[in-house]
């Protein structure tokens, strides 16, 4: 009796109204999330990975990545969303990280500045994730485009090595700093708790420098910043707990 329920709730649109409605209902559900999770970039809002995941639940289906893999010139990995309800594929995409982006694989950028490799497992998770939003892309753009609230439809994650790569314009040397990336790249590279309170410590002094110079960071990338550290040390003490458990385990 409750898998009939559990099936009812999550049945499958089988007509153009359907879909229309399904769309709609979905673009009102998840809205709240996907724009606070919305990222500016020169005056224009991406959807970020979890946008996109928010959307794909909200119609009942599920997204993920498969298949990663070494091409010739970069990493590939294949995105995927199947319907939560009978496992049924609705779209696929490529998501793809390429040896010529110096913000992965390091190098000297066009305007000269020298950027250190990420480490391999950033590079594949970074692969993975293009791949889930471009799938979810494909799939469920018109939904950003029923929110009406100006966001862009491109992934967040295809957009912002391109505003990295931009020439240092007086327009673009203005821009705000997106912290997010930047914090979510050192949180991946910690490897102590000690080095999560380092990082807090600096996230507030960037903060504070950003205030000063009249570029105030928002309190909505703040406290993303603030609660993905806090996420990133608790993971590390857990980890390190039981060395020091062990270390105080008496005779």
């Amino acid at each position: 009796m409750s898998d009939i329920v559990v099936r009812q709730s999550q049945a499958v649109a089988t007509t153009n109204a359907d879909t229309w409605r399904a769309s709609t209902d979905a673009a009102s559900m998840c809205k709240e999330i996907v724009i606070k999770r919305a990222i500016d970039l020169q005056g224009r809002k991406y959807v970020p990975v979890e946008g996109w995941q928010a959307i794909a639940i909200a119609h009942g289906c599920v997204a993920s990545a498969e298949n990663v893999r070494r091409v010739d010139g970069g990493v590939a990995a294949d995105g995927v969303i199947r319907r939560m309800v009978d496992s049924h594929e609705i779209a696929r995409a490529e998501g793809f990280v390429g040896e010529d982006e110096t913000t992965w694989y390091g190098g000297k950028d066009k305007w000269g500045k020298i950027k250190p490799k990420r480490p391999d497992y950033a590079i594949r998770a970074m692969a993975q994730t293009r791949a889930i939003s471009r799938a979810c892309r494909s799939a469920f753009a018109h939904v950003i485009v029923l929110m009406d609230v100006g966001l862009e439809t491109t992934p967040y994650e295809e957009m912002a090595p391109v505003y990295e790569d931009a020439a240092p314009t007086a327009a673009t040397a203005a821009r705000p700093v997106d912290h997010v990336t930047r914090y979510a790249a050192w949180c991946a590279k910690a490897a102590k708790p000690e080095h999560c309170i380092q990082m807090r410590q600096k996230f507030t002094a960037d903060v504070a420098a950003a205030e000063k110079a009249g570029t105030p960071v928002s309190d909505e990338i703040q406290n993303r910043v603030f609660e993905m550290i806090e996420a990133r040390q608790d993971e590390l003490a857990a980890a390190f707990a039981p060395e020091q458990d062990e270390e105080h385990v008496p005779a």
